[in-house]
């Protein structure tokens, strides 16, 4: 199992690696990077999004997404309190304040999430983390959104936003168990595949203009990605070992509080003008060591 993850884990280095690569050779530019960022946002993740909820509809199956949709909420009020608490101690200025909220309030739950979820459960492993993400979906297109923007948000703007509207409409076909046509779901399928390679082209764009000297110098970053990946999911484990679940419910909000900073940590920071090249070293560097922290996580939990 810890093998199988660590696996996953490197393969998105390798895409982030070619990534590096073809902008260092000048194959892709700075216009590329902005598009590829907005085909991500407004269109390939929304398709992934919709593609995971169009699952038949049962009680049983419900009432677990419902318990798993709740314990997401849990875990990003307990995420959203250590990163306030983090940046406040470590006094962040507000150029930076908000790459390091997002940081370790976001976690990589999509991208990284869904596969080991399968890797660990099966296929229920998935439905399930795509209730979960129901949270990541609506969070990270309001207050994601706020924390990254330096300009006031419209309300407006945030609710009428394609990542929501996804997540809603996927909501409503699982509920009302519509059966998307064949051909529909397989698009959809398509396009979101997509998003994984593209997002980690991008995420690598980004470092090649990056400084990884001032990655290794800078302490706060190490101490971002150690909230993110053990203080998270060491609160989770005390909360919910306490209370009488299955163990599936209960492991998946744990791994899941324990997922690295999510590249739309950069993908944001860049969409919004913020600093795009830290956001871009905290994504790595966290990935890098959950290399360690996620398989051992695994191990205890299951």
């Amino acid at each position: 199992m810890a093998q199988t993850v660590a696996n996953q884990i490197f393969i998105i280095f390798l895409l982030i690696g070619l990534g590096f690569f073809i902008r260092k050779i000048k194959l892709i530019n700075d216009g590329f990077t902005q598009g590829a960022t907005n085909l991500i946002i407004y269109v390939t993740l929304p398709a992934m999004v919709l593609a995971s909820m169009d699952r038949d509809f049962t009680r049983e199956l419900a009432l677990n997404g419902l318990i798993i949709f709740l314990l997401g909420g849990l875990m990003y009020a307990i995420l959203s309190i250590i990163a306030f608490i983090f940046v406040k101690v470590r006094k962040i200025n507000d150029d930076s304040k908000g790459v390091y909220l997002y940081m370790i309030i976001f976690g990589n739950v999509g991208y990284l999430g869904y596969p080991i979820m399968s890797i660990a459960f099966g296929e229920i492993g998935v439905f399930y983390a795509a209730f979960f993400n129901i949270w990541f979906n609506i969070l990270t297109w309001t207050l994601g959104v706020k924390l990254m923007s330096k300009d006031r948000v419209s309300i407006t703007k945030l609710l009428l936003n394609p990542g929501l509207l996804a997540t809603l409409l996927g909501v409503v076909i699982f509920f009302l168990n519509i059966d998307l046509p064949s051909t529909v779901k397989t698009t959809l399928e398509m396009i979101g595949n997509t998003t994984v390679p593209l997002a980690m082209f991008v995420i690598g764009a980004f470092l090649a203009d990056a400084k990884f000297s001032s990655t290794v110098k800078n302490k706060e970053l190490y101490m971002a990605s150690l909230m993110k990946l053990i203080a998270g999911p060491l609160l989770m484990v005390i909360i919910l070992f306490s209370v009488e679940l299955s163990s599936t419910i209960k492991a998946i909000p744990i791994v899941m509080s324990g997922m690295p900073s999510g590249v739309n940590t950069a993908i944001f920071a860049r969409m919004f003008n913020r600093d795009y090249k830290l956001a871009s070293q905290g994504v790595v560097l966290s990935t890098a060591l959950s290399l360690i922290t996620l398989p051992l996580l695994l191990m205890i939990i299951l």
